[in-house]
């Protein structure tokens, strides 16, 4: 199974870029190409056939889906080649630091009859306003979403028995040598609902941390993993607080649910107050809200990519599709 993360996600802080845990801290530096140019130049179509030829040809591959986008990829990168394939663009633009030796610019952004944009620049100009409109409506959900799931995480903190829960921890798992820590996102609101990728981390042991005392059960273990070699998935609707803890060498995956009920009351001190549950389905509700204003969102940008997509020069799309195909051997 091809295992899928998003790099970056739509959360209470905005577009929370993560690209920097596309590469483990403890693999060995990879070459990257770092794709450039705009809607509908075949970013996504050229990654989406570089992931497929590497699993064809038996390679371990990692897809990095687009949080406005998920059935598109930010990025794909072929693990036992040390290769990444990324897409470079706002609002992740990315350059190599140290072009020719960590990586390169692969420029798709070839048009024909450029003097057609110049025409329509108009409706270019409110369309991307839009576009920035309905983020705004997004993220402003999000916002509201992530101050109060923030406060009942701080409300199941007070209550928590920390050192009960430590002790548990450290009897249940097992933590690898050192390494460092990866971050990424494993869910996150998009157009197409509330995305999850947890199925396709494969895990070997999946333990499942019902209730907001879950948070407080993974901040407890990476306080315990620090040093060894782990992934940290954020929540979307606050990047401070985790989501998921994996720990590779052992296979293990960590995981809080939104359950109301929660089987961890042995692990508190007092009660957890009632505020709590208010606090977590008020915060589903601003999330199912914030996609909606994402759905706008990927509407307008469909129109946008409608406008400029005729006028690619596919031709040296293909040549340079080519010219890189040939260079990572698939």
């Amino acid at each position: 199974m091809t295992r899928k993360y998003f790099p970056g996600a739509n959360t209470g802080q905005g577009f929370c870029s993560r690209f920097s845990g596309i590469v483990p801290p403890w693999e060995n530096r990879h070459y990257t190409y770092i794709l450039k140019g705009g809607p509908g130049v075949g970013k996504n179509t050229l990654m989406k056939k570089v992931s497929c030829l590497a699993r064809a040809n038996g390679h371990i591959v990692e897809e990095f889906c687009c949080a406005s986008d998920p059935g598109s990829l930010d990025a794909v990168r072929i693990c036992d080649r040390g290769i990444v394939l990324l897409d470079g663009t706002a609002p992740h633009s990315l350059d190599p630091a140290m072009p020719g030796v960590e990586g390169e610019i692969l420029n798709l952004g070839h048009f024909l009859h450029k003097e057609i944009f110049q025409r329509r620049h108009s409706e270019l100009k409110l369309l991307m306003e839009e576009n920035r409109a309905h983020y705004t409506e997004a993220y402003a959900c999000l916002q509201a979403a992530g101050t109060l799931y923030r406060a009942a995480a701080k409300a199941a903190d007070h209550a928590a028995d920390h050192p009960m829960m430590q002790d548990f921890l450290r009897e249940t798992l097992q933590f690898s040598d050192p390494g460092g820590v990866r971050t990424l996102f494993l869910s996150s609101p998009t157009p197409e609902g509330l995305v999850d990728f947890r199925e396709f981390l494969d895990a070997e042991h999946t333990i499942f941390l019902p209730g907001i005392l879950g948070v407080i059960f993974l901040q407890e273990t990476i306080r315990l993993a620090q040093g060894t070699r782990f992934t940290v998935f954020p929540d979307f609707r606050a990047p401070d607080l985790p989501q998921a803890v994996y720990l590779p060498d052992a296979g293990t995956l960590l995981c809080a649910t939104d359950t109301m009920h929660s089987t961890l009351g042995e692990f508190l001190l007092t009660p957890l107050p009632t505020f709590i549950e208010f606090a977590v389905l008020e915060s589903s509700r601003l999330t199912e809200r914030a996609v909606e204003s994402l759905r706008l969102c990927k509407r307008t940008h469909d129109a946008i990519e409608s406008i400029y997509q005729p006028y690619v020069d596919f031709d040296r799309v293909d040549r340079e599709t080519h010219y890189l195909l040939e260079e990572l051997h698939l």
